[in-house]
């Protein structure tokens, strides 16, 4: 699941502060390897199947065409539920989130730019009987000073009218829900996958003697290229003299669009309280496109060396004093006897 950013708050009549639609929560998100439609339960969007399917159905729209040209295909909308349903159909840019690189789409009502304004779907809304499924075309006409490369969106089915509620801030939030099918549209031309990893760092908690402590480690990953890339990123972290710190979390899974940039982070523990945490991030793509990124943190427990740093300078004092005490004191010289007359 995902949401698309964007809602619109109104006040319903009669002075209320009900809001009258507040988010759009969609489901887009489906990884490699799943065999069906993205759905939420109710209904589902995915590619028509072609006149002669292959062995396993298309997870997602896999277009190419040539600037200045056109692609048409068809999305089938499945109602799921026993009553009736009316879809509001349309065409969205894609994008990352900036944290965690989620898959998003752009609401209706914000603007288009890339293949969200490329695409025209052949039915703005659509009505679809209970236990029923529709085949809807649309048309992705790539503009002729078009860049070369992935293009990414999607073909959203939203709900004509909010179907359900939730609190948020005290107030009751209606909800719109979407479901949506990817399109990926490459753009013919010169293909330049690119992948950087900067900002590597680790945080950590203050550590205290002998017991070892928890870290935080972060990174930002950037598609430098113009093809999407889902890479394998692997964190690696180690201390002083090669000591294991062992990862608490597992590294987000993105797909990664053209000139996207995310900050991925995670938590990792181990890390001892006089240490020198080397912390290696690596993204992997298919091409052999590689990048790395190092850091080193030096781990140092200051209240420990406060609290030593005190007892040094406690125990100098104590010595000077306990030395000014015993200081010898010279004896004082008798007068010499006066001779009698």
């Amino acid at each position: 699941m995902g949401v698309l950013p964007g809602p619109h708050l109104n006040h319903a009549e009669g002075g209320s502060m009900r809001t009258k639609l507040a988010l759009v929560v969609l489901a887009a998100v489906m990884w490699p390897g799943a065999a069906h439609a993205a759905d939420n339960g109710e209904w589902s969007v995915s590619p028509t199947p072609p006149a002669n399917p292959g062995p396993a159905p298309r997870q997602y729209f896999f277009l190419e065409s040539a600037p200045g040209t056109s692609v048409q295909d068809s999305v089938r909308v499945a109602n799921l539920a026993e009553q009736p349903r009316v879809f509001r159909m349309y065409g969205a840019d894609a994008y990352n989130t900036p944290r965690d690189g989620g898959f998003g789409l752009r609401t209706q009502d914000q603007r288009q730019t890339d293949l969200g304004a490329w695409t025209q779907v052949g039915a703005i809304t659509v009505n679809v009987p209970a236990k029923t499924q529709v085949d809807i075309p649309f048309v992705i006409t790539v503009p002729a000073n078009a860049s070369p490369g992935d293009h990414v969106g999607g073909i959203v089915a939203m709900e004509e009218q909010p179907g359900a509620t939730a609190k948020q801030g005290g107030v009751d939030v209606t909800v719109r829900r979407a479901v949506a099918a990817r399109v990926y549209l490459r753009v013919s031309g010169p293909a330049v996958p690119g992948l950087s990893v900067t900002a590597v760092r680790l945080r950590h908690a203050t550590p205290w003697l002998p017991s070892t402590v928890d870290g935080d480690w972060a990174c930002v990953v950037t598609n430098t290229g113009n093809l999407h890339l889902p890479p394998a990123i692997t964190v690696t972290v180690t201390g002083l003299f090669g000591h294991a710190v062992r990862p608490r979390s597992t590294v987000p899974q993105v797909d990664l669009l053209p000139g996207a940039r995310t900050e991925l982070s995670g938590t990792v523990d181990g890390v001892w309280p006089f240490d020198i945490v080397t912390t290696r991030v690596t993204a992997v793509a298919d091409g052999g496109v590689t990048a790395t990124a190092t850091d080193r943190t030096f781990v140092v427990s200051w209240p420990v060396v406060g609290l030593l740093l005190a007892g040094v300078i406690s125990l100098i004092w104590y010595r000077r004093r306990r030395a000014k005490a015993f200081k010898a004191v010279p004896r004082r010289r008798l007068s010499e006897p006066v001779a009698a007359g």
